[in-house]
């Protein structure tokens, strides 16, 4: 079977095939944090998972004007620690809230979160300073716990949170949902000690506003809805009561770190039927140009060459030859046609 292949020519197609895969691989997935498509511990694709199977429709939005397309009373949008700001775009965003829509917005220590709370007209604010605690937290003070602050609709089925290095909010009038412990407090100097300027209390670390007819829910952590955090004390119970409470859930990475290219081209073609019927178009078109070939492509049907065969005559062979070289002068068809005989003969003399 491999009689017309040489090793070398058999190890640079499995070379080429082995970058292939890599390469689809990597334009599949993503190693950015909070990307949806990172399996990595910094990733959200469990977070995707979980949406889906709680039976909430997910759609990722790639660009703000994906807002136009929902129904804001039924979707809630979430936007995790963009890093980029939203400026006149931020527009869109303010009308899905007012008209009911509602929008979840998870930062920690970046300016992006608290631009768009600003732009959609909530009060809410992050404070960016370290929350930790000595006393209730998980793998260290760095991780506190926090439980709910009343019984409201996204915190009566979640026992509590953890954070991973979060912060807090300043409420300004938003409700808060839930909160920290009274062992807590504010890293205000960044050594990771509680010092005696620093005082243990409550604070806010997720709110809930309303702006005109939709609402703004803070989350002073985008770290619980990561891969490695998710799982942690009812973190996902949280997710879970925002996706049930909605018919669609609006994943918002129009701000954050790209989308890997085969992602942007699926998600493309899952949101535009005019790009999907292009699709269908050039592919039919490209098998029908294939089977409709007088001869199958040389990678399909490979065919010994002439000059390879046994039965050929010398005469025939350097026919052949000079047919495939004819800028080649009659004495070097004739070396390549004594060399091409003496190989064909000592091939014939092997055991």
């Amino acid at each position: 079977m491999f009689q017309d292949r040489s090793y070398p020519t058999l190890l640079l197609r499995g070379l080429a095939a082995a970058v292939m895969v890599t390469l689809v691989f990597g334009a599949s997935t993503s190693t950015s944090a909070f990307s949806a498509y990172n399996h990595g511990w910094d990733g959200t694709s469990d977070m995707r998972t979980a949406v889906d199977e709680s039976g909430t429709e997910l759609t990722v939005a790639q660009r703000v004007s994906r807002y136009d397309s929902v129904a804001p009373r039924r979707t809630a949008a979430v936007v995790l620690s963009p890093t980029e700001s939203y400026g006149t775009e931020a527009t869109v965003i303010r009308e899905f809230v007012r008209a009911g829509g509602t929008l979840v917005v998870a930062e920690d220590y970046g300016t992006g979160g608290n631009d768009l709370l600003g732009n959609v007209g909530a009060e809410a604010r992050f404070n960016g300073t370290a929350l930790r605690d000595e006393r209730n937290a998980g793998p260290s003070p760095a991780f506190p716990r926090a439980t709910a602050a009343g019984n409201h609709t996204y915190s009566q089925n979640v026992s509590g949170l953890m954070l991973n290095h979060g912060t807090v909010i300043d409420p300004g009038n938003a409700t808060p949902l839930f909160h920290s412990s009274p062992f807590s407090y504010l890293d205000e100097n960044g050594n990771a000690e509680l010092d005696t300027s620093e005082t243990l209390r409550r604070y806010p670390v997720v709110t809930m506003e309303q702006v005109g007819d939709g609402r703004v829910i803070a989350i002073s952590d985008p770290s619980i809805f990561l891969n490695a955090m998710l799982a942690e004390s009812d973190n996902q119970a949280l997710l879970d009561s925002l996706a049930t409470a909605h018919a669609q859930l609006l994943f918002d990475v129009s701000h954050a770190t790209q989308l890997p290219l085969l992602i942007q081209i699926r998600v493309l073609l899952q949101q535009s039927s005019v790009a999907m019927a292009t699709a269908g178009i050039v592919s039919i078109l490209a098998v029908f140009w294939l089977f409709t070939q007088p001869t199958s492509p040389a990678w399909l049907n490979r065919q010994p060459d002439a000059v390879d065969s046994p039965e050929l005559s010398t005469e025939a062979i350097a026919a052949g030859v000079r047919s495939r070289h004819p800028e080649w002068d009659d004495q070097r068809v004739q070396r390549v046609t004594d060399s091409l005989m003496s190989y064909r003969n000592q091939s014939g003399t092997d055991d």
